[in-house]
């Protein structure tokens, strides 16, 4: 095997074998462990040496004909490419760890490494477990084994042990382009939320979310912790902090994104964190309290849910609703079951009811049940209450389906859906439709009329070049959130008063003539300040050395607060961009035209809306703990989760 890989592998032409279980670095003289694999050298060249040309794009000879053997095998990331803006661990296919392009933030080198066919059938085996959550024991199953032996003879199948040391290492490598990107950047924003297991085990998942240098937007796991049973508060509290903790990430925490709930909030607050509500939990609580306090709403969802649970538990029943739907000339559509966590999933349930209402009408007179049918009445019900929460469905499916900034748009859409529902308002007829949109417009002013002074998500809302200052309904807060804003800008400018400025100079409330940029006035009252309190220039035994400091600092102040008003007023006169384009991207275009705002930017569109990315873990860990892997250690359900899609 060794010599196989010595003919065929890149990785050979710098490393030496110097025993059977160790190998040497040509580059940096470097001894690692060796078992049979190039893993942990090629983790070492692209950790260690990413800048040095260790590969070769030419291909000859051996390495030509070994390509084109696996060509048919040979797989790429197309949407998890590890780059620079942090790591999308989510496979939109199969593909091998070693076979993909990364981007290295430091040197900006693309590296293509090729494998050998062995090592490129491991990781597409690899990918298959992760992407389908599969027991690693699928490999020892007699089935599988006989299967992949049919398909090619000659792949030496690893046991599970190794099975784990693939996805171990490619962990590794994933956590190291992670903390390359948390070290060089100021602030990351995180989420977390709680869940419950196959075998009733209670865990906490935190995620952390950044802006990198490029502004791409990542979406990383920060890890799982396991809760002792009949957990309390501080043991929520204990997890949450190991967590943060041990990334260092306390002092550089822009906001913690939780559910709304005592514990989650109080925990948050005692790590000295600012906690932000999740806005879908609080959209979500502001419908279902209007929808049970709608009555009639109420008795109508009660008769459609018994309906729906009749087809749902009756085999029967359902072929017979199959088979109505096929004679009316309907869509074969099965109904939906509401979830009481999730108030959009009774919409769904009574909009399924709606469109199926003569099949379902049909079927239930066919069928021996008790299940008394929903009247032509009922139907006018739903259908006017539907048309009242049709926006609220829509707002609560970009929340839940953003991948991109979210925060930003918790105050447009709060605007736009008070807005929307007073027109309803005006234009429904039915009282139970127009008693609904009166519990939603009360639910919704108690739970969201100050969401406009919130700072971050005014700030937020105002450094997205697609809502700025039209995102505010109310514009004596938008002027506040434009104050903020500038302090914030101005306080950077400070404190970087190195870095070049490509806006035009300063006009107004500056002592200093039009300097080109902030740093050259500061300079200039440094030096005449120094110059002032020198004592070999100064003749007063540094008796005004406190007043010329003084005045030094105030200069600096004024034109650092001129600068950054600038900037400011500078980016909120560009034109907006358009609503459904990606707000990073102005940003990747206009970084160095708006250098400071850029960098809060990177801070404030980083926070999510909603602790949806941790809720996705959750959802997506109810298959990975299934009966055959219900004893798996923490690590490996981090490592699994952390490479599945459920994360970007």
């Amino acid at each position: 095997m060794t010599e196989f890989k010595r003919a065929f592998s890149l990785v050979w032409d710098h490393f030496t074998l110097v025993t059977p279980n160790k190998v040497q670095c040509a580059l940096c003289s470097q001894r690692l462990s060796f078992n049979k694999n190039t893993s942990a050298m090629l983790r070492h060249l692209r950790s260690r040496h990413p800048s040095e040309a260790w590969y070769s794009n030419s291909t000859s000879g051996a390495h030509s004909s070994t390509s084109n053997s696996t060509s048919g095998v040979h797989s790429t990331f197309s949407n998890s490419i590890i780059s620079s803006a942090g790591v999308h661990s989510s496979f939109s296919g199969t593909t091998g760890l070693n076979s993909m392009f990364t981007n290295n933030a430091a040197a900006g080198h693309h590296i293509q490494v090729r494998t050998t066919r062995q090592e490129d059938l491991d990781d597409a085996l690899v990918n298959m477990l992760v992407k389908d959550t599969q027991p690693f024991s699928v490999v020892e199953e007699e089935g599988f084994a006989a299967f992949v032996q049919k398909l090619d003879p000659s792949y030496n199948l690893p046991n599970k042990q190794a099975l784990k040391k693939m996805v171990g290492s490619r962990c590794e490598f994933i956590n190291d382009n992670v903390v390359s990107q948390m070290v060089i950047s100021d602030f990351v924003s995180l989420t977390s939320d709680m869940w419950t297991s196959i075998d009733k085990h209670s865990y906490i998942s935190v995620t952390g979310h950044l802006v990198a240098e490029n502004a791409q937007l990542s979406t990383f796991l920060l890890g799982i912790s396991k809760l002792p049973e009949n957990h309390k508060m501080i043991h929520i509290e204990e997890a949450k902090n190991q967590l943060v903790a041990s990334w260092g990430l306390h002092s550089r925490v822009a906001a913690f994104v939780t559910e709304n709930s005592e514990n989650m909030v109080a925990t948050v607050q005692k790590l000295g964190i600012l906690q932000l509500p999740s806005f879908a939990h609080v959209l979500n609580l502001v419908i279902k309290r209007s929808m049970e306090a709608t009555l009639e709403l109420q008795d109508i969802r009660s008769q459609a849910r018994a309906i729906v649970s009749f087809f749902k538990s009756n085999q029967n029943a359902e072929m017979r609703l199959a088979e109505v739907q096929g004679q009316l000339g309907r869509p074969e559509q099965k109904l939906i079951q509401e979830v009481d966590s999730r108030w959009n999933s009774s919409f769904s349930m009574l909009e399924r009811v709606f469109d199926q209402r003569e099949s379902v009408a049909a079927a239930l007179s066919t069928l021996d049940t008790d299940i008394i049918p929903l009247g032509s009445a009922d139907y006018e019900v739903i259908h006017q209450c539907l048309g009242v929460l049709g926006s609220f469905n829509q707002a609560t499916a970009e929340l839940a389906s953003e991948k991109r900034v979210s925060a930003s748009k918790v105050i447009p859409l709060v605007r736009m859906l008070k807005i929307t529902l007073e027109k309803k308002h005006g234009a429904i007829i039915h009282p139970t439709a127009t008693q609904l949109a009166s519990n939603l417009q009360r639910e919704l002013q108690t739970s969201c009329s100050m969401v406009e002074t919130e700072p971050i998500l005014a700030l937020s809302a105002l450094l997205d070049p697609r809502f700025k200052m039209l995102a505010f309904g109310n514009q004596g807060y938008a002027q506040e959130a434009v104050k903020l804003l500038t302090s914030e800008c101005a306080s950077l400018i400070r404190i970087n008063p190195d870095k070049d400025d490509t806006l035009p100079p300063s006009t107004t409330g500056s002592t200093t003539p039009s300097p080109t940029s902030p740093h050259t006035s500061w300079a200039m009252e440094t030096a005449s300040v120094s110059m002032a309190t020198s004592p070999s220039k100064s003749h007063d035994g540094g008796l005004w050395e406190m007043f010329d400091s003084k005045v030094g600092e105030t200069q600096s102040v004024q034109s650092s607060t001129a600068d950054a008003a600038v900037e400011v007023q500078h980016y909120l006169s560009d034109p907006y961009l358009n609503r459904v384009e990606n707000p990073m991207h102005y940003w990747e275009k206009h970084s160095k035209v708006y250098p400071h705002l850029f960098q809060l930017a990177r801070k404030y569109l980083s926070v999510p809306a909603s602790s949806v990315p941790c809720e996705r873990i959750f959802t997506k860990a109810g298959d990975v703990f299934n009966k055959k892997r219900s004893c798996l250690s923490m690590k490996a359900v981090e490592q699994i989760m952390l490479l599945n899609k459920g994360l970007v």
